[in-house]
């Protein structure tokens, strides 16, 4: 079950529950990077990454053009831009970023994703 974080965005995030399956993939530099999401909303998502991976040349401000983010079945291209890399009380970074679809069928599935968690975080 998902439930609505508020945040200091115009649009509601929601955190994605660990059964759904939610993932982000995008490659820097010749290396790809795959995380899971922890809150979607409808302009961006979070997602945290270990730095014993090699985290060379990620930058705040700095755009992935081919990613993809993953709900379940569902696969949506887009850009990612990473706005904020913050190291937590432990030994991941917290990163936030935008995703812009790519196509209007990207968007469409990006609606769909936010309906289902909006209705899931009512019950």
């Amino acid at each position: 079950m998902s439930t609505m974080t508020k945040n200091r965005r115009r649009q509601r995030r929601y955190q994605v529950a660990k059964e759904t399956m939610a993932r982000v993939e995008f490659e820097c530099r010749g290396r790809c990077f795959r995380s899971e999401v922890t809150n979607l909303s409808a302009s961006g998502l979070s997602f945290s990454l270990d730095p014993a991976e090699d985290l060379t040349g990620l930058e705040e401000g700095e755009s992935f053009p081919e990613a993809v983010v993953r709900v379940g079945d569902c696969a949506m291209r887009g850009e990612l831009l990473l706005m904020h890399m913050t190291q937590d009380g432990g030994s991941r970074y917290v990163c936030g970023a935008l995703f812009y679809p790519a196509t209007d069928t990207d968007l469409v599935k990006l609606k769909s994703v936010i309906a289902g968690m909006e209705v899931a975080g009512t019950d």
